[in-house]
């Protein structure tokens, strides 16, 4: 065999080599499902009920998704921060994480990476992962929590149930240890 001739035989098949495809990258390009239909940076969104400011939105990078056949949602990246508001417009608790997803029909954010909520008391709750439930006004996770009271009392635990403006919650699995003071009555829950 020659060495032109060889050389064109390798040419020729790294040239077919080159063109073949991976199935995904071609999906990828071509399904119109992966890409968004508005894209907005640092947005800012207020959502009201009847005329009264329920929650507000600040986005570093949000991406609106319409899917056909399948739940539309809105994809917050980079950092996002949800307020939420009584009914007098004053700010009852905050939630900021460094990603979210909203469900548009389930009326569903999940929050994750880095999740802080906050309440108007000061109380801080630390997870990696929230679930905001607009319709039954509930905020829920099953991961790890961090609780800061405003003295400074740190609560530990795995899952949390909340109403949505964190006055009232429970640890679903708390633990750690409980400080009690020596003088004082140590006694749950029986009649004296």
């Amino acid at each position: 065999m020659t060495f032109v001739r060889f050389t064109g035989i390798l040419l020729f098949t790294l040239v077919l080599a080159g063109c073949r495809n991976d199935i995904e990258q071609v999906r990828a390009i071509t399904d119109k499902n992966t890409h968004p239909t508005q894209t907005s940076h640092n947005a800012v969104y207020t959502f009201s009920e009847k005329g009264k400011k329920q929650t507000r939105l600040e986005a570093t990078l949000l991406e609106q998704f319409d899917l056909e056949g399948e739940e539309d949602y809105l994809l917050a990246s980079n950092g996002f921060n949800m307020t939420f508001y009584d009914s007098f417009a004053e700010e009852e608790a905050r939630i900021t994480a460094r990603n979210g997803k909203y469900e548009e029909k389930k009326k569903l954010l999940t929050a994750w990476d880095t999740v802080i909520l906050t309440n108007k008391a000061g109380e801080k709750l630390e997870t990696e992962e929230l679930i905001y439930m607009q319709d039954s006004a509930r905020i829920v996770t099953d991961k790890q929590v961090t609780i800061t009271l405003s003295g400074g009392t740190i609560l530990r635990g795995r899952g949390l149930e909340s109403n949505d403006s964190f006055t009232q919650y429970r640890i679903i699995q708390p633990t750690g240890d409980i400080m009690v003071e020596e003088n004082q009555d140590t006694t749950y829950g029986k009649n004296q």
